[in-house]
C-alpha cells in the first residue's frame, strides 16, 4: 500500500487584534483578553473553533457574550466560544492563564488576577488531594 500525500487544508490566520479591538469596542469595562485552546496551542485543524476569554469589571450576561461571539465569529471566519473568566470555574481559570495567551490587557489587574488565579487552584488541589488519593486507590468514586 502507497501512500498519498494530499494538500492539507490552509488554516485560517486569526486576527488577534481585531479580536481584541472588537471587544474593547463592545464592553467598555474591559479590562483582559485571552486566547486559548487549539488555535493558541498549535494543534488547530480547518475545523477548529477560536476560544476566547474575557474578563470586565462586571459580569456579562449569556446573551452578551453569546452576541459578541456571534460578532467575533463574522470577524474572524469561524466559530468563537466566548467566556467571562471571573464567571469560569477555577480549574477552567487555571487552564486559560496557565495554556492560553493574554492578547490584552488595560493594566497590571490582569497579572494580578492570574497570581490570584493560581494561588486557589493550588488550594483546590490541596483541599482535594485526600478525595483523589482515595479515587486512585480504590477505583470508585464515592464508593460507586
Amino acid at each position: 500500500m502507497s501512500s498519498i500525500d494530499l494538500p492539507m487544508p490552509a488554516l485560517r490566520a486569526i486576527d488577534f487584534s481585531a479580536v481584541v479591538l472588537a471587544l474593547k469596542e463592545a464592553v467598555p469595562s474591559l479590562s483582559a483578553v485571552y486566547a486559548f485552546g487549539s488555535q493558541v496551542s498549535g494543534e488547530a485543524g480547518p475545523e477548529s473553533d477560536l476560544d476566547v476569554a474575557l474578563m470586565s469589571d462586571e459580569p456579562l450576561a449569556a446573551e452578551a457574550l453569546w452576541g459578541l461571539s456571534s460578532r467575533l465569529a463574522g470577524i474572524v471566519g469561524c466559530h468563537v466560544d466566548l467566556l467571562d473568566l471571573r464567571s469560569a470555574s477555577t480549574v477552567m481559570q487555571y487552564r486559560i492563564v496557565t495554556t492560553g495567551q493574554r492578547l490584552w490587557a488595560r493594566d497590571e489587574q490582569a497579572a494580578l488576577y492570574e497570581t490570584f488565579i493560581l494561588s486557589q487552584k493550588t488550594a483546590l488541589d490541596e483541599a482535594r488531594a485526600g478525595l483523589l488519593d482515595d479515587i486512585q486507590k480504590t477505583g470508585t468514586v464515592y464508593g460507586r
